[in-house]
């Protein structure tokens, strides 16, 4: 066995193991677990935690070398020593399968990040099953990653996430990421052609993310995203209010029959093409810029949505219509406002819809929403009122067609962030009125001094269910 004497980190313990060391001396209890038990309980730590119970006594001199889980952390650490602490660890570690692999580090110019490749080839060769890396470059410009070519051809690497801008040398004819279902991907300036290789390169992969703060003037604009084994994906791009002139001119192909949730967070207004309609389980958009944010940043000019970017998204919405489940927030519903010509997809499948409401966009649409989703079982209404709206803005539903959906399929309708406005409460009269197999109504009343006129108000209106339970969040 090893001898870890000598290994240190300048890290400030988290861990009181006085205590611990009285404990294993006096009752002796942790001292009576098997090793492969301790060793599961020492995994779990960050790494430099587990090499401080080597003090513990002798027989915990050694223990902490055999953890399947290595997470590195530099943030507690000066580079110089956390630098010597991992090449020590590495040099120690007696497992031959590491679970997962976390390193999170700083260099200070791209000549350091000698340092860091031989500890990514380190943990392919230890048949790592998660690895998750995440290098700051501080010195001035922007650079990548060059990470180590044996990640690709790692045959037990089934989860992956890359928090910083990479490059990959993917060969056109190298099969890659043989057994990996899960990537992760934090970008800001993406290398050309590296996306469009990458995600065809994963013949496993079930479970995409792409995060990023997206410049103008990057190398590629278009990630084609070709992967037939994909179930989730998410796409959340943060917003720079100084690089934003021009990013929209991101587009995002997505080909994924299998695909069964889908997030996008998009503050850019991309543009997003989803073929095949795949029969998605769930689907929650964030796309495009709703007035609180516009007035956090005060740039409203900057912000505004020309008809050809709200057109993109009901352009999206066409190609998830065949959602079960969709959310749609206030900056969407605004977008959809914009480039709405009373040609609503129809739904199919859809039996929850989830809309945050904000002034006249979401009223409007609403009508359109309830005749376009004719299965619909759960409707949930969010309240958010950022800008000051006149009666005029609110739709006026019709009585006599009322939706099929009301009629026949809608069992659960919650109201939430409600103000009392008195178009509010005719909305709320309505579905109470035209709902016939209602059978739970909530109300979250946000005015807590009209609360309970709010409550009595509500109560006395007529319910088209007899079944109809009405409550109070």
């Amino acid at each position: 066995m090893f001898s870890v004497s000598k290994i240190t980190c300048s890290c400030e313990p988290i861990m009181d193991f006085e205590r611990l060391g009285e404990c294993i001396r006096g009752r002796d209890i942790i001292n009576r677990l098997p090793d492969d038990i301790l060793v599961q309980i020492l995994s779990r730590l960050e790494t430099k935690d587990a090499v401080k119970t080597s003090v513990l006594s002798s027989r915990w001199k050694n223990l902490w070398t055999f953890v399947y889980n290595l997470h590195f952390d530099d943030k507690h650490c000066g580079s110089r020593n956390f630098e010597n602490f991992v090449d020590r660890v590495l040099s120690l570690c007696q497992c031959k399968d590491i679970q997962d692999f976390h390193l999170n580090c700083s260099v200070v110019d791209v000549d350091e990040l000698s340092h860091v490749i031989p500890w990514l080839c380190f943990a392919v060769e230890r048949k790592v099953h998660k690895l998750n890396i995440r290098v700051d470059i501080d010195e001035i410009g922007w650079w990548v990653v060059r990470l180590p070519q044996s990640i690709l051809t790692c045959n037990t690497l089934v989860e992956l996430r890359i928090l910083s801008d990479f490059v990959f040398d993917i060969p056109d004819s190298l099969a890659c990421f043989p057994s990996l279902k899960l990537l992760y991907i934090s970008i800001t300036n993406p290398a050309d052609d590296l996306m469009l290789k990458l995600f065809r390169s994963c013949p496993a992969l079930e479970d995409l993310s792409i995060h990023g703060d997206l410049v103008s003037n990057a190398d590629v604009s278009t990630f084609d995203i070709m992967v037939p084994t994909l179930k989730r994906l998410t796409i959340c791009l943060s917003m720079d209010y100084c690089i934003f002139e021009g990013v929209s001119e991101y587009k995002f192909v997505v080909t994924a029959s299998k695909l069964e949730y889908l997030d996008i967070q998009d503050y850019l207004l991309a543009s997003f093409v989803v073929n095949e309609r795949p029969l998605l389980n769930q689907v929650s958009l964030d796309v495009g810029v709703d007035s609180s944010l516009v007035e956090y940043y005060s740039l409203l000019d900057e912000f505004e949505v020309s008809h050809d970017e709200a057109n993109r998204v009901m352009k999206l919405l066409n190609g998830v219509n065949y959602t079960k489940i969709l959310s749609l927030t206030s900056g969407t519903m605004n977008s959809l406002n914009l480039g709405f010509d009373d040609n609503m997809p129809a739904f199919p499948n859809l039996i929850h819809l989830e809309l945050c409401i904000e002034a006249c966009f979401g009223w409007k649409l609403l009508p359109h929403f309830l005749n376009s989703s004719s299965n619909l079982e759960v409707l949930i209404l969010k309240m958010d009122y950022n800008q000051e709206y006149s009666p005029e803005d609110f739709v006026q539903f019709e009585s006599e067609n009322v939706p099929s959906c009301l009629r026949l399929h809608v069992k659960t309708i919650e109201i939430r962030n409600m103000t009392g406005v008195e178009d509010e409460l005719e909305v709320v009269s309505y579905m109470l009125k035209n709902s016939e197999v209602l059978k739970e109504f909530s109300v979250d009343i946000a005015n807590a001094e009209s609360k309970e006129n709010l409550q009595r108000q509500i109560l006395m209106y007529p319910r088209g269910s007899v079944d109809c339970e009405i409550k109070f969040l």
